[in-house]
């Protein structure tokens, strides 16, 4: 990039989700300016951030307009590598959208705490727990791989039940604490530091079920106790436990995938796979392609495949 000129006026990207009538769910906060060389330039509640994008593979457009970072992740790989700051972050830092309010952190990885791009999934799970006519009881969902919360937000601020889970105690707690900024603590949300495959497995065996599942699996990754996670080689195991964990009259099921990790499974056609297996209980899935567009170079960063699924 070359030095840039700062803009004045910034524009809000909101999400391509569905939108409640009675609730602005523009973002507040946060902002993709734009991307190119493997990097992406973002906006966090006034902090000007540019950090490691894989699928930025094209050159940066009208760099010239670009506001310079005022902090920046060096390091290729997710891990091992170090923020830099020229100034001293905002304290609390957050971003809001609609009544959800989420705390940002600099992580020893690339990433900040939060996936802007998950609001479409958001708004239609929050629509699906909207429509449950058949429903006479609070609905019960349950979010595996939770990270900090944002799907469990989103249910719990339309009207569910929650458990949400992950093998990472910190997580757990910041799901905990944006919960609180979201003025949900006192909402009926049950935190679980667990691996995921594992908890779920043992809901079934205890006849527990759930009307509304949420999974967000990682590529990679380690459980509570060390355990090896590679989606490649578990997601099947995934996909058939997530169908027995749900209850007779179920809402919805929603599978996060991101990038080239499944292309292996049943011969490089995971859409087409996926849906199938998801299909084996009636019902119908739906294939969501997510991304995030640049509001200065109107370049779009594809964020993974959603499968939503609903009965």
């Amino acid at each position: 990039m070359t030095a840039p000129l700062s803009r004045a006026n910034l524009i809000i990207m909101g999400s391509p989700g569905d939108k409640n009538a009675s609730e602005d769910r523009s973002w507040k906060g946060y902002e993709l300016l734009a991307s190119g060389n493997g990097q992406r330039l973002e906006m966090w509640n006034s902090v000007t951030i540019l950090r490691p994008e894989s699928e930025a593979r094209w050159p940066w457009q009208n760099d010239q307009i670009l506001p310079q970072p005022q902090g920046y992740y060096s390091g290729d790989r997710a891990m091992g590598g170090t923020w830099s700051w020229k100034a001293s972050l905002p304290e609390p830092w957050i971003v809001h959208r609609g009544s959800l309010s989420f705390l940002i952190k600099p992580t020893k990885s690339k990433h900040l705490g939060l996936f802007p791009e998950q609001d479409s999934n958001w708004d239609w799970v929050t629509n699906r727990i909207a429509s449950r006519d058949h429903h006479t009881a609070v609905p019960k969902v349950l979010n595996l791989f939770g990270y900090t919360g944002g799907a469990s937000l989103a249910a719990a601020a339309a009207g569910a039940s929650v458990t949400h889970v992950d093998s990472a105690r910190a997580m757990v707690s910041w799901c905990s604490e944006n919960a609180q900024l979201s003025g949900l603590g006192n909402q009926a949300i049950r935190y679980i530091v667990e691996d995921s495959l594992t908890f779920l497995q043992r809901e079934i065996r205890r006849g527990n079920f759930y009307d509304g599942l949420i999974m967000d699996p990682p590529t990679f990754g380690r459980g509570k106790k060390g355990e090896l996670w590679k989606l490649s080689e578990h997601l099947p195991y995934l996909l058939n436990a997530a169908q027995e964990v749900l209850s007779e009259q179920p809402l919805f099921l929603l599978l996060n995938t991101y990038g080239s990790a499944i292309e292996s499974f049943n011969e490089g056609m995971p859409e087409t796979t996926i849906s199938k297996r998801l299909e084996r209980i009636g019902g119908s899935c739906e294939v969501i392609k997510l991304g995030l567009e640049g509001t200065l170079d109107a370049m779009w960063i594809p964020c993974g495949t959603s499968y939503r699924w609903s009965a």
